[in-house]
């Protein structure tokens, strides 16, 4: 009897051991000195939670490839410099033929509204090449008192007028040019941190509009005149550009390749310009 009731008694325990083994999910319910086990025969199986669903989920310091992409965009921005003119000789002093486009450098400004800008990448973020859309405004100051004109060979020119009639406090030709980049870039870092940045190309433009501007005074009353038109001005352009930055600013220098007019009295003149990036987008 003894070793029958041993027996029983490993068998329950190896049966419920093994029950809580294969079936965990049980209820017990105790009426009395009597207990009732309920046994799931179907249990649900809950699933373990997301990697995102984690309290403290695991964060990465470096930037994914598609985020560095936007990062190290450095055209679009406002830019703003000055203008200069230099004659075929590479002179920015004028002889007499073309003394009338003598121009005052200190009020002959330019500013450049940089505002698409499209990236493709060569060899990661370090070197690349990039296109966009920009506006760019021209204003020339001029010096003498002349109003540009066209003569009867189809020139620009300047036409003098009498100071005694009318002298000018604000006399400028402004140039309203739509602009397409195509730059390689070359960077220092695969993010804007501790970056320089250096890129050369070209710039291509349509001049949208060209008008003059003049302002003067007579017997005490103020007076503006613009004028549109487009003066033999040189309706396609292209520039040589460089830009030269760190992290999110740039200086920037261009060159004309096109002359400011078709044809004009005197020798051609090209215009230059440079500054730095103000603003970057």
């Amino acid at each position: 009897m003894v070793r029958f009731g041993f027996l029983c008694l490993l068998f329950t325990t190896s049966s419920i051991f093994s029950l809580a083994q294969v079936v965990p999910d049980t209820t017990r319910i105790n009426i009395g000195d009597k207990t009732i086990i309920v046994i799931d025969q179907n249990p649900i199986e809950k699933p373990l939670p997301k990697p995102e669903e984690y309290d403290s989920p695991v964060e990465s310091d470096e930037l994914s490839d598609s985020d560095l992409k936007y990062e190290m965009n450095h055209f679009a921005g406002l830019d703003f410099g000055y203008c200069m003119l230099l004659d075929s000789r590479g002179s920015s002093t004028r002889d007499s033929a073309t003394d009338w486009l003598s121009i005052n450098n200190g009020r002959s400004l330019t500013w450049r509204l940089n505002l698409l800008e499209a990236k493709a990448r060569i060899y990661h973020d370090y070197i690349g090449v990039y296109t966009g859309f920009a506006i760019a405004y021209n204003s020339y100051g001029f010096i003498n008192n002349v109003s540009v004109d066209v003569n009867d060979k189809s020139e620009a020119t300047g036409i003098p007028i009498d100071p005694q009639v009318r002298q000018f406090s604000k006399n400028k030709l402004r140039t309203t040019t739509l602009q397409v980049p195509v730059m390689l870039e070359f960077n220092t870092k695969k993010e804007n941190k501790k970056n320089f940045h250096l890129a050369f190309g070209a710039i291509g433009g349509w001049v949208s509009s060209v008008i003059t501007k003049q302002k003067w005074e007579t017997v005490g009353e103020k007076f503006t005149e613009r004028r549109k038109n487009n003066f033999r001005v040189t309706p396609y352009t292209l520039d040589l550009a460089v830009r030269f930055g760190y992290r999110r600013t740039a200086l920037f220098f261009t060159y004309s390749l096109t002359p400011l007019f078709i044809s004009n009295v005197g020798l051609p003149v090209y215009p230059i310009s440079f500054g730095v990036q103000l603003l970057q987008f």
